[in-house]
């Protein structure tokens, strides 16, 4: 079983674009005015229209965390030149991460993939932070 995770959207073509240029691919042959599938190594992305979607802020949004094998950097900067506006890097006990928002307000956080930290338990990771 594979679990795909549902964004309702007002614009689809506004929201491939940005999830594409975060790094996911789109499925042109499952792709309808009303709907786009995306795929990444770790996952997909199912989008479908609404006419009034949710924001992050609203409890029943589904909250969107992406990983990235590559640099966080090149990442950030690429949306940048798309026209988004990721965060400033944060360095936390799990690893670094930004957030940005989508085209329809939705925060996403992209979190560098970090070895060394994934390897530690939880504990250790606090007590090192406090």
């Amino acid at each position: 079983m594979k679990l795909t995770p549902i964004r309702f959207v007002r614009n689809v073509e506004a929201a491939t674009r940005f999830y594409s240029t975060l790094g996911l691919e789109e499925n042109p042959a499952a792709t309808s005015g009303t709907w786009a599938d995306l795929r990444g190594d770790g996952g997909g992305l199912g989008l479908h229209i609404a006419r009034q979607a949710t924001t992050h802020k609203d409890p029943a949004a589904v909250a969107l965390q992406f990983t990235t094998d590559g640099s966080l950097e090149l990442t950030a900067n690429r949306l940048r030149a798309a026209g988004y506006a990721p965060s400033e890097i944060l360095d936390e006990t799990f690893g670094r991460y930004f957030t940005v928002e989508d085209p329809d307000g939705y925060l996403v956080q992209v979190n560098e993939a970090d070895e060394d930290l994934q390897n530690l338990s939880y504990e250790i990771r606090e007590s090192a932070a406090g």
